[in-house]
C-alpha cells in the first residue's frame, strides 16, 4: 500500500474508501486474534472491585480539578515557556493526586492491596507479548479509524482540526523535545492505564458485563482526549481494555499504549507523506 495520492483523486474520498477497507479487513482478522491470544494467555482473571461509583467519582472530580488547577496555575508562572513540553509534563502531574487516592482505595479496601490494580505476581512477560500480538493485529483497525474520523467530523457539520497536542509536540525540538516524548511514551500512558483500566474498567465489567464494561470505560477515555481523536482513541482503548480484560496485568496494556504513542510520534515527526495521508494528527496521541 502506498501513502501518496493519486494524481486528480479527491484526497478525503480516498481516505475514506481506505479507512472502511482497513476497518473491515480489522473486524474481518478479529476473530483469528482473539483466539490466538486466549490459547497464549489462558483463562479470564477478572476480580471483583471492592470499590464503588462513589469512590470513581472522587477520582474523576480530583483528576479534573488537579488537571485545572495545575494547568491555569502553569500558564501564568510559565508564560511562553508553556510548551508540548511544559504540557505534558503538567500532564503528568495532574494524575498524581488521583493516582495516589486510587492506590489508597486499592490499600484500604482489598485485601491483596496494589496487587488488585493490576500489579499480581507472574506472567507479566507474557502479558506484554499477548499485548504486542494483538496490537499488529489491532493495526487495520486502528489505521482504518484514523482514516475516517476527519470525514466522519465534517459529515456532521463540524471542522476537523489535528490535535493541539500534537501540533505542540511538532513545535519542540532539542532536549525539550525529548523530554515531552520521555512523558508521552512512559510516563502518561503509564497513569492513564491505572486509573482507566486498572481502577475504572473492573467497576464497570462487573455492573454492565465485560461489553458494556470495556465499551463505556472506551469510550470515556476517548472522550477525555477531546472530540478531534476520538473515534481512533476509542479504537485503540478498545484493545486495551479486551487485553486487560484477559490478563488483568497493568504492564501488559502499558507496554501496548507506550509503543502506539511512540510510533504516532515518530509518524508525526519523521514520516511526512504518512503524516499527511493521514491528516497531521488523526491518529492522536492518548
Amino acid at each position: 500500500m502506498t501513502l501518496a495520492l493519486q494524481s486528480g483523486a479527491d484526497p478525503a474520498l480516498e481516505r475514506l474508501q481506505l479507512g472502511v477497507a482497513l476497518v473491515l479487513a480489522g473486524l474481518a482478522l478479529a476473530p483469528l486474534g482473539v483466539a490466538t491470544i486466549r490459547r497464549l494467555f489462558d483463562g479470564r482473571n477478572v476480580f471483583f472491585a471492592r470499590w464503588g461509583f462513589m469512590n470513581a467519582l472522587w477520582v474523576a472530580l480530583v483528576l479534573v480539578g488537579t488537571s485545572a488547577s495545575v494547568n491555569s496555575v502553569a500558564q501564568d508562572v510559565l508564560g511562553e515557556r508553556w510548551d508540548g513540553m511544559t504540557q505534558r509534563l503538567a500532564g503528568v502531574l495532574s494524575f498524581l493526586p488521583a493516582s495516589a487516592l486510587i492506590a489508597w482505595y486499592a490499600l484500604s479496601k482489598d485485601p491483596k492491596g496494589l496487587a488488585c490494580l493490576g500489579f499480581w505476581p507472574g506472567r507479566k512477560l507474557q502479558s506484554v507479548a499477548v499485548g504486542l500480538l494483538g496490537y499488529v493485529g489491532w493495526v487495520p483497525i486502528l489505521l482504518g479509524t484514523a482514516l475516517l474520523w476527519p470525514w466522519v467530523v465534517d459529515a456532521l457539520g463540524g471542522e476537523y482540526r489535528p490535535q493541539e497536542v500534537a501540533t505542540s509536540l511538532l513545535a519542540l525540538d532539542g532536549e525539550r523535545f525529548w523530554i515531552a516524548v520521555v512523558a508521552a511514551v512512559a510516563l502518561q500512558p503509564f497513569f492513564e492505564e491505572l486509573v482507566f483500566r486498572a481502577f475504572l474498567q473492573p467497576l464497570l465489567v462487573q455492573n454492565l458485563g465485560d461489553r458494556g464494561g470495556v465499551f463505556l470505560t472506551s469510550a470515556l477515555f476517548a472522550a477525555a482526549h477531546g472530540w478531534n481523536a476520538f473515534l481512533p482513541i476509542f479504537g485503540f482503548s478498545l484493545l486495551l481494555g479486551m487485553l486487560m480484560l484477559r490478563t488483568q496485568r497493568l504492564v501488559g496494556v502499558w507496554a501496548v499504549h507506550a509503543l502506539h504513542n511512540a510510533l504516532v510520534i515518530y509518524l508525526l515527526t519523521s514520516v511526512p507523506a504518512a503524516r499527511d495521508f493521514l491528516g497531521f494528527g488523526t491518529m492522536g496521541l492518548p
